[in-house]
């Protein structure tokens, strides 16, 4: 079986942190600003980390494989020796 292709339209769109999260830039900053609040322009300016259930798609998409999280060990309350 050949590879996978990497699908050209989301490797622009999203890129892949060291942790494996998938980061994306918002729509809407092309034009129209003054119409938008300060608050909204200002949240726009930023990027975000894609909720799970969106970053599994766009993992496939891209041809990444997603580690899943490693639980954490429960920590010992500091009192305790």
């Amino acid at each position: 079986m050949p590879k996978m292709k990497t699908h050209k339209g989301s490797a622009k769109r999203f890129k892949v942190t060291k942790k494996g999260k998938i980061k994306h830039y918002n729509s809407g900053r092309s034009h129209l600003m003054s119409a938008k609040s300060a608050k909204r322009r200002r949240n726009k300016r930023h990027s975000h980390v894609l909720s799970p259930t969106h970053a599994r798609n766009v993992a496939k998409l891209l041809g990444v494989r997603r580690r899943p999280i490693a639980p954490t060990a429960p920590q010992q309350p500091k009192g305790d020796a």
